[in-house]
C-alpha cells in the first residue's frame, strides 16, 4: 500500500459525484478512461462528462465495466433506490465521506425486532466494526474508503 493517500473532495452524494470521486480516487484521467472504453468522436471524454455531471445515466453493462475499471462493486457507483432499505445504507456510508465530521447512530439490537433482514443487519454490524477499527486507529482511512468501495450487502458473512 502507498504511503501517501489521496482523497479527492466529495462534493454531493450523486452518482455523477460518486463516478468521479472514485475515478480520481484511482488516478484516472477522462482521456484514460476514453481510451479504455475505445470512445470516439470530437470529444471522447463527452459521455464520461455527462456521467459525471448526472446528464446521462450510465447503462447496465457499461456501469458495471466501469465498477471493474474503478475496482468497486457496481453498490459504490450505481444510481440508488431510496425505497430500497439496502441503498439507504449505501447512501449513508457515502454521506459520512462528505460530511466527514457527523455521526451515524444504527441501534443494531433495535433492527432485530424489526422486518430487516439478517443481511441488512449483518451489513450494519459490519460497518459499524469497521468504523470504529478506523476511529481506533487500526486501520487508515485509505483501507476504510477501500472497504466501502468493495462491500457488498448481500454478501455479508
Amino acid at each position: 500500500m502507498s504511503k501517501y493517500f489521496f482523497k479527492p473532495e466529495f462534493n454531493n452524494l450523486s452518482q455523477g459525484e460518486r463516478l468521479r470521486f472514485v475515478r480520481e480516487l484511482r488516478y484516472m484521467p477522462k482521456p484514460y478512461v476514453a481510451e479504455h472504453f475505445q470512445l470516439g468522436g470530437d470529444k471522447p471524454t463527452d459521455s464520461i462528462d455527462k456521467y459525471e455531471r448526472n446528464a446521462r445515466e450510465p447503462l447496465p453493462g457499461r456501469l458495471q465495466a466501469l465498477a471493474d475499471l474503478y475496482d468497486v462493486t457496481i453498490n459504490a457507483i450505481k444510481r440508488y433506490d431510496y425505497i430500497d432499505p439496502v441503498d439507504v445504507i449505501y447512501y449513508h456510508m457515502w454521506e459520512e465521506e462528505l460530511l466527514p465530521y457527523s455521526e451515524f447512530i444504527v441501534n443494531i439490537e433495535a433492527l432485530k425486532d424489526t422486518y430487516y433482514t439478517e443481511d441488512i443487519i449483518r451489513g450494519l454490524e459490519a460497518w459499524e466494526e469497521m468504523r470504529e477499527k478506523r476511529e481506533n486507529g487500526e486501520i487508515s482511512d485509505q483501507d476504510y474508503i477501500e472497504w466501502k468501495l468493495h462491500f457488498d450487502l448481500d454478501n455479508t458473512e
